[in-house]
């Protein structure tokens, strides 16, 4: 325990010191262009692996459904997408903090990743502009859309925390697909029954596995929405929770 509290804080001292953060691995099959001020990614450079467990159960489903789509709704830096950026699949994710996005983009050129697209905004159940906040300016993971009834920002001194402006889009006015067999997964911050609602076409008009970050008092409330739309729960992997409507 003590050495795994060590060598992050020496990390950090070398950051701090040499003014280097950004620096590029060979993870797996993949290069990653990383940030190392940010805790996912320095997670992923001293462990070589972030949420390995889900990652490998959701690249067997694809594998095993014959999955010919992957939507990657709040996408970060691109680790998943990257990750099965392999496949022969088509990859569209949405991302929209702009230097994530921009790492993101490093990520699918070093790779050569053609199947990929990438959005630089938010899904939601409208169209709307919106704001984004995060506790520290330097966190690059974990961007909420602001919402009053938020439980989480009545934590915070809301004087104090990082806001940003984005936009947001209804998934269903950018994707169009019937008859397919989608793997969607959603990392959204609380925001996942807006963005659910903003996919119902999707959600009814094609084969579709969801991997789902819940916390926990959203959990029966995404469970009963899902239940409407003829989904049901099959698998959890800690906060993750797994869907499908066939």
């Amino acid at each position: 325990r003590l050495f795994k509290r060590i060598v992050p804080s020496l990390l950090k001292i070398y950051i701090k010191i040499f003014k280097k953060h950004e620096i590029i691995i060979r993870h797996k099959e993949i290069l990653l262009n990383l940030n190392l001020l940010n805790p996912i990614d320095r997670e992923i450079f001293l462990k070589d692996n972030y949420e390995e467990k889900q990652l490998n159960y959701l690249t067997h489903i694809i594998d095993e459904e014959k999955i010919q789509y992957f939507l990657d709704i709040g996408a970060h830096m691109g680790y998943y997408s990257i990750n099965l950026s392999k496949k022969n699949i088509g990859i569209i994710a949405f991302e929209p903090i702009l230097k994530n996005f921009e790492q993101f983009e490093k990520n699918r050129n070093l790779n050569k990743s053609k199947n990929i697209e990438i959005y630089n905004f938010a899904l939601s159940n409208e169209k709307k502009e919106i704001t984004m906040w995060v506790p520290d300016i330097n966190k690059t993971g974990g961007f909420s859309i602001y919402d009053n009834s938020d439980e989480e920002i009545k934590k915070y001194d809301q004087t104090k925390v990082f806001k940003t402006i984005n936009r947001a889009e209804k998934g269903d006015d950018i994707i169009n697909f019937k008859g397919k067999k989608i793997a969607i997964k959603l990392d959204v911050e609380r925001h996942e029954k807006k963005v659910l609602e903003g996919l119902s076409n999707i959600l009814l008009n094609n084969d579709v596995i969801l991997q789902v970050e819940i916390f926990d008092k959203r959990e029966t409330i995404i469970k009963q929405f899902l239940k409407s739309k003829n989904f049901n729960f099959f698998k959890s992997i800690k906060r993750d929770f797994y869907f499908k409507n066939f």
